[in-house]
């Protein structure tokens, strides 16, 4: 059963469709928070609903308010997923037509200068204590340090248990991922070193923490809109201001991340079809297509070097994993 209680007409059979997600591999959570919204729409505006109709549809599917394209096209998405479970089992249901929901908008992925990097990060090493924010400066300087090092997803940094990061062997376990495949990451020696001092640190605020960034004697990890604020509370304390429409969020760290690797495996003159394995397991990656994007990023001076061989490298579109 689904995790959420949901209240319209369709509520048995979404908790059906989740079971049927989830019999397959999928994450119960993402679709219940998606599906979640779409409930409490149709429980609001057509509480008579014997069935999803194309009124239905058409009403779930208006832009909102400072609502991205690509965000209304996630949200019809889901609905159509639930749509053709229902159709397949004899439901009557509105079916979309081809052409509907209309196709993702190029996403181009913010990279960041070097000397960005070098202001973000001075502060992030010099917030201040905060009186409700408890803890934050000494989560900010390790938290997107790991991100930038590591390529690792935002939820992921929240989910990581206090022994998942081994400063032994210099590693980080990441458990449940996106793509519900565990692996280990390597940290470098300057990273392992900083969470070194971190841990010496935050130890003697919170003992006997579950999570690795924890804000308080709670045993409760950090929120996502709570990470997007202490990055933006970074980049003000840095003096930062980027444009609007094209501004770096936490995840334009793992996007930097691959880039960077990239970049250094061009100036080794490595050969980055045969590479792209080890970046796309490391980054956890479902198929090496998801890696390969990133290198349609670096400059175009360095792809034209010769010193990859593009029949191996497959054009993808432009997403954000």
């Amino acid at each position: 059963m689904s995790s959420i209680t949901y209240i319209s007409i369709f509520a048995k059979d979404i908790d059906n469709y989740i079971q049927f997600k989830c019999s397959m591999g999928y994450s119960k959570s993402t679709y219940d928070n998606a599906l979640k919204r779409f409930d409490r729409f149709c429980a609001e505006n057509f509480p008579d609903a014997n069935s999803i109709t194309e009124d239905i549809a058409i009403a779930w599917s208006e832009k909102r308010n400072n609502e991205s394209e690509n965000s209304r096209i996630r949200r019809m998405i889901t609905l159509k997923g639930f749509t053709d479970y229902l159709a397949a089992t004899g439901i009557e249901t509105y079916v979309f037509p081809k052409g509907f929901i209309g196709q993702y908008r190029p996403f181009h992925p913010y990279l960041y200068g070097q000397d960005e990097l070098a202001r973000f990060f001075r502060g992030a090493d010099t917030l201040p204590v905060h009186p409700v924010a408890k803890n934050r400066e000494l989560i900010a300087p390790v938290i997107f340090r790991m991100h930038l090092c590591c390529g690792l997803r935002p939820q992921e940094t929240l989910a990581l248990k206090r022994d998942d990061v081994n400063l032994a062997n210099s590693s980080i376990y990441i458990a449940d991922t996106k793509v519900h495949k565990d692996r280990v990451v390597a940290m470098s020696p300057d990273l392992c070193r900083l969470c070194e001092l971190y841990e010496d640190k935050i130890s003697s605020r919170i003992p006997e923490r579950k999570f690795y960034f924890q804000r308080t004697q709670e045993d409760v990890p950090l929120t996502a809109l709570w990470q997007e604020r202490l990055f933006a509370v970074c980049a003000q304390n840095a003096g930062l201001h980027f444009q609007k429409g094209n501004k770096p969020c936490v995840y334009s760290f793992r996007h930097n991340f691959a880039t960077l690797v990239i970049k250094k495996w061009f100036a080794e003159g490595k050969d980055i079809a045969s590479m792209l394995p080890v970046l796309s397991g490391y980054m956890g990656h479902t198929s090496l297509e998801d890696t390969a994007y990133y290198i349609h990023l670096v400059p175009e001076h360095l792809t034209n070097t010769g010193l990859i061989s593009w029949n191996c490298i497959p054009e993808v579109p432009a997403y954000e994993d």
